[in-house]
């Protein structure tokens, strides 16, 4: 029970930095380098963070109310966020190399960070089941 609510309180920190991550490159120099790039408070904004809080979501609800199935499709999301965020982490180092803008976009690259330091966090959570007694933690 107690592993359940560490897995649901993390699932809703990585809702949040993935919903936040949004909102910083929203309002980074990456919002005005495509056509279809999210500007701050648009509707296209609003529409990722609803998808991203949708997807959470669903797996997150389902999850709580015992089906624990559910959590080897939140691993795999969750597995893809990582790779998201890594794959973000890497093309802002180059675009702020390259445009010399690194410290307009280090919001971006903390809740990247921060998201991908989440993600493991919660694989190491839902998965390592003799975290606690191997090391002498657990009583």
């Amino acid at each position: 029970m107690k592993n359940k609510k560490y897995i649901i309180a993390l699932t809703v920190l990585s809702a949040f930095l993935f919903s936040a991550l949004i909102i910083a490159g929203s309002l980074s120099p990456l919002s005005e380098m495509g056509d279809n790039a999210n500007q701050f408070n648009s509707v296209g904004m609003w529409l990722s963070i609803a998808m991203i809080l949708f997807f959470y979501l669903i797996p997150v609800i389902l999850y709580a109310i015992g089906l624990n199935w559910i959590k080897i499709i939140m691993a795999i999301f969750c597995v893809i966020g990582i790779v998201i965020l890594l794959s973000t982490i890497v093309i802002v180092l180059i675009i702020g190399l390259v445009n010399h803008n690194m410290l307009q976009l280090s919001s971006v690259l903390i809740v990247s960070i921060l998201g991908v330091i989440i993600n493991i966090v919660w694989l190491i959570v839902a998965f390592w089941k003799n975290a606690g007694k191997a090391s002498g933690l657990s009583s």
